[in-house]
C-alpha cells in the first residue's frame, strides 16, 4: 500500500515522508499502515526513464525489468500544524472554507520519519510471485529522490529481505539463514527511539521465523540489557 512520499531528507540514510491526506490518494492510509515500526520499501530511480513500453509493462505487472527497492523501518512520527497557536477569531471555520476556496491548501500533515536499512531487487512477471533477485544490508550507494513513493511491505517481503544464502560452493549454500546485517548500522545512529525500533523489529521476526525464536530471544535480551545499562548511565 503507498503511504506518501518523500519530502526531505536528514541525511543519506534518513527520509521524511509526508503521509497522503484526503484525496491525495486512491486509498487513504490509516495510522496503522505506518505505525511504528513497520517495514517500508521506496523504488530507487528507474533505469529505463521514461519508456513508455516499461513503464505499461510494470502498470500491467508483466516488467521483465528488474526493480531495486530501498528498504526501510518507520521510526518516528510527527504532527505538522502550522496553525496552532494562531487562536484568534475567523470568518470561516474549516467547513466553510472547503466548501467555498476548495483550491486552499491545508498546511496540516503526518510526517513519518524513515532509516533506509538495504536494498532489495525483484522481479515481477505476470501472474507469478515477485522473484527475489538480491538483498543488501547496511548503507545504499545511491541516493533517493524527492517525492519518491513510499509503500508498506507485506510478510513476505519482509522475510525475503532477511533471508540470505551464502556464496555458491559452501556445503550449506543453498540453505537459507536468518540475517539481520544492519544491526551495527541502526546502533551507530543517534536516536532515542532507534534501540527501541530495533526491539520492535525482533518481535517481527519472531513471529515471521518461529524456527529462529531462541537465537532472536537471546539478541532481544541482550539488546535489551545494553539498552537498560546506557539508559541508567
Amino acid at each position: 500500500m503507498k503511504i506518501g512520499k518523500i519530502v526531505k531528507s536528514d541525511s543519506h540514510i534518513n527520509y521524511v515522508c509526508q503521509v497522503f491526506g484526503p484525496r491525495e490518494a486512491d486509498v487513504q492510509p490509516a495510522p496503522a499502515d505506518y505505525a511504528f515500526g513497520r517495514f517500508v520499501r521506496i523504488a530507487v530511480r528507474s533505469e529505463h526513464g521514461d519508456d513508455p513500453d516499461a513503464l505499461f509493462g510494470e502498470a500491467l505487472g508483466q516488467s521483465q525489468e528488474p526493480v531495486t527497492y530501498a528498504v526501510g523501518i518507520i521510526y518516528d512520527t510527527i504532527l505538522q500544524n502550522p496553525a496552532f497557536g494562531s487562536l484568534g477569531p475567523r470568518l470561516s471555520n474549516e467547513m466553510q472554507v472547503e466548501l467555498f476556496s476548495p483550491d486552499y491548501i491545508s498546511e496540516k500533515a503526518v510526517l513519518t520519519y524513515i532509516m533506509v536499512l538495504g536494498m532489495l531487487e525483484q522481479r515481477t512477471l505476470f501472474g507469478r510471485e515477485p522473484e527475489v533477485l538480491s538483498v543488501m544490508h547496511g548503507v545504499p550507494l545511491l541516493s533517493l529522490e524527492l517525492d519518491s513513493v513510499i509503500e508498506t511491505m507485506d510478510d513476505a517481503e519482509v522475510c525475503a529481505f532477511h533471508l540470505f544464502r551464502d556464496p555458491a560452493g559452501g556445503p550449506n549454500s543453498q540453505d537459507p539463514y536468518l540475517h539481520m546485517g544492519y544491526i551495527p548500522h541502526i546502533i551507530a545512529q543517534r536516536s532515542s527511539l532507534l534501540p527501541m525500533v530495533t526491539l520492535r523489529i525482533i518481535d517481527q521476526l519472531e513471529r515471521l521465523f518461529p524456527e529462529n525464536v531462541a537465537l532472536l530471544s537471546i539478541v532481544k535480551r541482550n539488546f535489551a540489557w545494553r539498552l537498560k545499562v546506557e539508559t541508567t548511565g
